[in-house]
């Protein structure tokens, strides 16, 4: 076999390999509603997207304290991977918040509880509710492992008895090992856990 076709084939295995890793790198969810209008919607979308950044631990704490509630704290293992495989369909938490931005003017945001009387524009809502979705698909889901394991360790430290350990502790920690909040934010870090 001659010298220069196998060099090719090496060089077409690593670009291919290259590749691969690149399609990985780069993979994200983007999510698109039924209905979907370029010239009325894509403006709102754009926008409510680029403030998923901010409120990335906003989310975090909102889906897994509402996880916590709803497991309560006489849970089994199968119920967390159950309500957390499911973790970002909650467009009733999505619709109960909205995107506010932060007092004095800066460009920072924050996800805050909608008021009763939700004055949002429908179309602002859909969007916003939206983007929640969307970035809990991109950065929760990915980080599921390190929110079960939270669980799972608060758990077995509940049985043991060694002392309360808070739904808040619980969020706080399963929220720092996802890597979607600063340790101890905003509680104070249980360093039971």
């Amino acid at each position: 076999m001659p010298l220069h076709s196998s060099s090719s084939k090496i060089s077409s295995l690593w670009a291919l390999l290259g590749l691969s890793i690149l399609v990985a790198w780069a993979q994200a969810t983007i999510r698109m509603p039924e209905e979907f209008n370029v010239e009325q919607d894509f403006s709102e979308k754009e926008k409510w997207r680029k403030v998923q950044r901010f409120i990335r631990c906003d989310l975090c704490q909102l889906l897994v304290s509402n996880t916590a509630e709803v497991l309560g704290e006489n849970y089994k293992e199968d119920d967390v991977y159950d309500h957390i495989d499911n973790i970002c369909d909650a467009e009733e938490i999505y619709d109960k918040h909205y995107l506010k931005n932060t007092p004095g003017g800066s460009s920072e945001w924050i996800l805050a509880p909608a008021e009763e009387a939700d004055e949002r524009a429908p179309n602002t809502k859909r969007w916003q509710s939206h983007s929640m979705k969307e970035l809990c698909d991109n950065i929760i889901k990915p980080a599921d492992d390190e929110i079960k394991d939270t669980f799972m360790k608060v758990k077995k430290k509940r049985a043991k008895g060694k002392g309360k350990i808070s739904n808040e502790d619980l969020v706080t920690e399963a929220c720092a090992k996802a890597r979607l909040c600063p340790a101890g934010s905003p509680g104070k870090k249980n360093s039971e856990l």
